[in-house]
């Protein structure tokens, strides 16, 4: 498959806007922490698949709440697929396949959209490489460059895309100041 990599434009920021307020509703009740936009669409300068990135950070004590609002919303619930704390739902209107973007059967930006736990690495993650390339241009430009060459060739799969991001990811996390520890769990989870 290839990937689609496009230069940011602001009107993803307008689209998290209102898919936020989509979420907010679907949660009402459930004392969720917050919804983040994350991910390579929320950093202005970058490179970036056109895919939201939406955290939904959750205490472990409303977690089952927040899956099952999201599942009656006609989200599908994907589960951690391999990232310990950070729970993957699928919007309506999309399958596994709409990984490089597009448009779904109910329209609508793609997105990957996460039920996160607080205090979490991943969530950790989300949150470094957000503020590390907001502040550091040499390393948004390389994260960039990666992200060029990945999509200059075919892959087999999202997990192929994401390993090959995979060492400037673990650069920009050491500009954050992470131990070698938290780094292994970066590691393991994008094998």
């Amino acid at each position: 498959m290839r990937i689609l990599i496009e230069p940011h434009k602001r009107e993803w920021e307008g689209q998290f806007a209102k898919v936020r307020g989509e979420l907010q509703q679907i949660l009402k009740g459930v004392p969720i922490l917050s919804i983040e936009h994350v991910g390579s669409t929320s950093i202005p300068g970058l490179l970036a698949k056109p895919v939201l990135d939406i955290d939904i950070v959750a205490t472990r004590d409303i977690l089952a709440s927040a899956r099952a609002a999201m599942v009656s919303a006609g989200y599908t619930d994907i589960g951690e697929r391999g990232v310990p704390d950070r729970y993957s739902f699928l919007q309506p209107g999309y399958d596994l396949e709409g990984f490089t973007g597009g448009e779904g059967e109910m329209g609508g930006m793609r997105r990957n959209t996460y039920v996160i736990l607080e205090g979490s690495i991943a969530l950790k993650n989300h949150r470094d490489l957000k503020r590390v390339l907001l502040q550091h241009d040499d390393l948004r430009d390389e994260y960039s460059e990666a992200k060029k060459r990945i999509a200059a060739r075919e892959v087999q799969d999202g997990d192929e895309y994401c390993r090959g991001k995979n060492e400037v990811m673990l650069k920009i996390l050491q500009r954050a100041g992470w131990i070698e520890a938290e780094l292994d769990e970066v590691r393991k989870a994008n094998e």
